[in-house]
């Protein structure tokens, strides 16, 4: 394309009015000092506060931006798409708008990307100060959770160089719930590594609650692995054995030692114990159906009410 640039930089924006500002001039200043040609795409995520207020001042100060404006709160990765979708550099990078990812590390991807036969190059924090309590937690459980049970790589962050030819690979998909990272292992194992620091979100607070990190778990296990189903399998395949044990046990107490069999309290517990293991069972299968029935509903990805570019 005659058009293309060195680098697309792909920003969602949600309630983060009070770093825009700051965040768009180091960027400016990295990226011209790296010598490229560049782009900065913010997607704004209708957001409650001023920030696209503010990031039309920021395109008046920098003509190197370009501003997109989602319709209804998509969520981050959605509005990432997005932004692949109207980036035109030979290399895409990502970043958050809360400054927790610091633009001076950007030299160091690339510098990785240049150096290594990789298709994408990831930046890790050096450790989890920057999170607190659940977050922690939570993001420790998904690292195990992806690196054990669908044999992924374990790590990942926002904070991403990537090959544009994996990035077009990624805008094909059209399905409502979109998990960046997820697809594209599913592209390319060719994957970097490297440790930076992250720093706690300076302003305002993350759009990511407690309840909203728990439902885009729920989400993740239904739309990208089979989990779910696995462990109803494996866990109706173990009870059935314990069962059927417990059952020769007491066929053998009464016929052999004529001892009857009593218990009225735990049939009763087995019976609603086996009854409560078939609804969540029925649940998580129910699940899987309504995410099918929302996929041939073909959902929109995102719905765009406004764009400079």
């Amino acid at each position: 394309m005659s058009d293309q640039l060195d680098i697309s930089v792909v920003i969602p924006v949600f309630n983060s009015e009070q770093s825009l500002n700051e965040l768009a001039q180091r960027l400016t200043d990295v990226l011209t000092g790296e010598g490229l040609l560049y782009e900065l795409i913010f997607v704004e995520d209708y957001s409650s506060d001023g920030s696209w207020k503010v990031l039309k001042q920021v395109k008046e100060q920098h003509q190197k931006v370009k501003l997109i404006r989602l319709a209804k709160n998509y969520g981050q990765h959605n509005a990432t798409l997005c932004g692949f979708r109207h980036a035109k550099g030979n290399l895409i990078l990502t970043i958050d708008d809360d400054l927790q990812h610091q633009p001076e590390d950007i030299p160091q991807l690339l510098e990785k990307m240049r150096g290594e036969d990789v298709d994408i190059v990831y930046a890790i924090s050096k450790d989890y100060t920057h999170k607190k309590g659940y977050r922690k937690a939570g993001s420790k459980i998904w690292k195990f959770g992806t690196k054990n049970f669908d044999e992924a790589l374990g790590e990942g962050s926002s904070f991403r160089l990537i090959q544009r030819e994996v990035v077009e690979k990624v805008c094909e998909h059209r399905q409502h719930f979109i998990f960046i990272d997820e697809m594209l292992h599913w592209y390319t194992e060719h994957i970097a590594i490297i440790k930076v620091k992250f720093l706690p979100r300076a302003k305002g607070q993350s759009g990511y609650s407690g309840i909203k990190l728990f439902l885009m778990g729920i989400n993740l296990a239904v739309f990208y692995s089979s989990v779910p189903l696995k462990i109803m399998t494996y866990g109706g395949l173990l009870m059935s054995l314990v069962t059927f044990a417990v059952g020769v046990y007491f066929i053998a107490k009464k016929m052999i030692w004529g001892t009857p069999v009593q218990g009225y309290t735990s049939l009763i517990v087995a019976i609603m114990f086996s009854t409560s293991l078939m609804l969540i069972c029925f649940g998580v299968i129910g699940q899987y159906l309504g995410k099918i029935y929302t996929v041939l509903n073909n959902k929109p990805t995102y719905s765009i009410k406004e764009k400079h570019l």
